[in-house]
């Protein structure tokens, strides 16, 4: 939550919404490093063909997700930066 509120600031402080965007990176990054560390992420040999990489199973479909948010993030975190940037300019 406390997240989503850094991000949620980028109208009045953009610097905070950058700090926020760059947390998000660093929390979608660890979540999925768990597609690489949770053999249940994938489908398990049961006798199907249709198992292993690239088939993911319920609890890497959910991991999946951190990759939108990813994108999002850094895109968040450029577009608050070039704000707090210009706004710096501005002021000279």
């Amino acid at each position: 939550m406390t997240i989503g509120v850094l991000i949620a600031l980028h109208p009045l402080l953009p610097q905070l919404a950058a700090a926020g965007s760059f947390l998000l990176i660093l929390m979608a990054c660890t979540t999925l490093s768990f597609l690489v560390t949770t053999p249940e992420a994938w489908v398990p040999a049961l006798g199907d063909t249709a198992h292993g990489f690239p088939y993911l199973s319920g609890v890497g479909r959910l991991v999946v997700k951190d990759a939108i948010m990813l994108g999002a993030a850094v895109v968040t975190l450029a577009d608050s930066a070039k704000t707090y940037l210009r706004r710096t300019y501005e002021r000279l």
